[in-house]
């Protein structure tokens, strides 16, 4: 006895195949810009002798001088959280 796939489930599962595909090139991305941003991150964190978890705290408070590389800084950690967040969820899908 032969069991035959339905036309439409194949072409669901090629299309599941694309997506997966898909996201685990964004995820690649996403890895990408993430070691870049940790990688600025602990240059600052060298340069001011400071986490950045306590720089943030600082900064937020209005600790801080308007020195441009603290502008710099806080952003790369706030783009920091939200790549990192963004690839946590497609590595939830991919898996």
């Amino acid at each position: 006895m032969t069991f035959r796939i339905p036309i439409v489930y194949k072409e669901y599962m090629k299309q599941s195949d694309e997506i997966k595909i898909s996201l685990k090139r964004e995820y690649d991305l996403y890895s990408n810009a993430v070691a870049f941003y940790e990688k600025v991150l602990h240059e600052f964190e060298q340069k001011y002798q400071q986490t950045t978890h306590n720089f943030l705290k600082e900064f937020e408070a209005g600790q801080t001088e308007d020195e441009a590389d603290y502008f710099d800084w806080y952003a790369f950690a706030k783009l920091l959280a939200r790549w990192s967040k963004t690839q946590s969820a497609i590595r939830s899908a991919i898996q």
